[in-house]
């Protein structure tokens, strides 16, 4: 009796290419690479102090920006098309781009590498901040594999390499870091390498099969008619993401210019962290949903409004606890994993931590304007996210109080991203103004159990 229970609980995940098997198996490599990532965090902020985090992330936020300005989105739409021809000829076009703009890319560093390493403030990666096109190029590439092997629902493919280019990218990154003496040229090298071990492992994975047939049905006719007929995607998917990263990134620029190296390496490592638990559920959860979604909205809209309530909430409750005691008792929990010269990153997090909620709740959400086509909505409501965050980081930086800033940034974001999900829900049809009412008291009861916990203990144990 309890064996065919067991059997029955554990069909769908031996259903193969079901939803529930796809979401196990990158749940499992996410849930390996998170761990693997809290294991050597520690031994990485030893090593790298905050300025160096803080010049690395500037670095990064310039990839980011240039990514969706040199692949304009097409490859995120290679899980879509009908027929492989017409995915092939998505492969093809976002290649062009990739290559075409790492030539480019190549090309402005030449010729203007000292001033733009000037005007960014990031002189001291020296030489290595000319690693920038090889570290585009890759990462543009790896994107495209990706969403490769979301098509092919290959998501075991995409497990592996996560787990085994971590361990690889982390540990070189470790040994730069020790060689160098925390330079923080160690971590350039390191994110290259892990960028160049993560697009090997893609291309060697299985994709590499189709190089034939790449080669062969190339043509500047396809890859045109690729171009027009996904057009929507730079047209509306374009600038929306590009806004979402802006004014994600928004932080690093302003801190930069009002209060320098050291301050933004601090808030990037707080963002880190606090990624880790998003990306865990985030990289399980949004290909797989995202593949499920786009087939579920053509055959069974009802099932689609219901699989996304079900990931919502239950995200929600995965998300509430962990990210409500790092909101409460970041300080802390910084301080003593990773040494005194971090607390301050962990207050940070205390400023940030709520909003993470709704974060990980859009991973349920995230990806429904493309689905519904509805991508100029993406586009306005990003816009609104990119106003009112730089609206609290202005009022932060005016008054130089990196505290106000930040805490101004964490609470605009939390409530753009909250009405964001809800309008979402909304066009799926489903009741927003109960889940809205049932998220906010959920929030708040925890927010408050938690803050009376911390007020507790440093009444009975922490009296000076």
């Amino acid at each position: 009796m309890l064996k065919q229970r067991l059997l029955d609980l554990t069909q769908p995940l031996r259903q193969k290419g079901s939803f529930a098997q796809n979401f196990f198996v990158t749940f499992s490599g996410s849930a390996a690479v998170t761990a693997l990532g809290f294991l050597l965090t520690p031994i990485m902020t030893r090593i790298y102090p905050p300025a160096a985090y803080g010049q690395m992330a500037v670095l990064n936020a310039a990839v980011s920006n240039l990514t969706l300005l040199t692949t304009l989105t097409y490859q995120s739409a290679v899980p879509l098309p009908k027929t492989k021809e017409d995915a092939l000829s998505l492969m093809q076009l976002s290649g062009v781009l990739s290559v075409g703009s790492f030539v480019l890319l190549s090309l402005v560093m030449l010729m203007f590498g000292p001033w733009i390493t000037a005007w960014l403030d990031v002189q001291a990666l020296g030489g290595w901040f000319y690693l920038l096109p090889v570290l585009l190029l890759f990462y543009n590439l790896s994107l495209l594999l990706s969403s490769w092997y979301t098509r092919t629902k290959e998501f075991r493919t995409r497990a592996g390499v996560d787990v085994v280019t971590t361990v690889v990218g982390r540990a070189f990154t470790i040994g730069c870091g020790l060689v160098t003496h925390g330079h923080p040229g160690g971590l350039v090298v390191g994110d290259a390498f892990s960028k160049l071990t993560t697009f090997v492992a893609l291309l060697r994975s299985g994709v590499h099969r189709e190089w034939g047939e790449l080669r062969r049905t190339f043509s500047w006719a396809r890859v045109r008619k690729a171009a027009h007929d996904f057009r929507e995607f730079p047209l509306y998917t374009l600038p929306g993401t590009y806004v979402n990263t802006l004014s994600a990134q928004l932080p690093i620029f302003f801190l930069t210019s009002g209060f320098g190296a050291t301050v933004v390496g601090l808030y990037s490592f707080s963002v880190t962290l606090l990624e880790i638990p998003v990306g865990l559920t985030g990289s399980a959860i949004a290909p797989v949903f995202y593949q499920k979604a786009s087939e579920l909205f053509h055959t069974d809209l009802p099932r689609l409004r219901e699989l996304t309530l079900n990931i919502y909430n239950k995200l929600l409750y995965v998300g509430i606890v962990p990210l409500g005691l790092i909101t409460v008792f970041g300080d802390w929990m910084f301080k003593f994993a990773f040494g005194a010269r971090w607390e301050m990153a962990g207050v940070f997090t205390g400023y940030l931590g709520y909003y993470y909620i709704f974060k990980l709740t859009s991973q349920a959400t995230g990806n429904l304007y493309t689905v519904l086509g509805k991508q100029r909505y993406l586009l306005l409501t990003n816009l609104l996210l990119l106003v009112t965050r730089a609206a609290g980081l202005a009022v932060g930086v005016y008054l130089h109080n990196v505290d106000l800033a930040l805490l101004l940034f964490g609470v605009g974001s939390l409530a753009c991203i909250f009405l964001i999900d809800m309008h979402i829900l909304h066009l799926l049809g489903l009741p927003v103004v109960r889940i809205a009412l049932r998220t906010i008291l959920l929030l708040g009861a925890t927010l408050l159990l938690l803050k009376g916990l911390r007020i507790g203990i440093e009444s009975v144990f922490l009296k000076a």
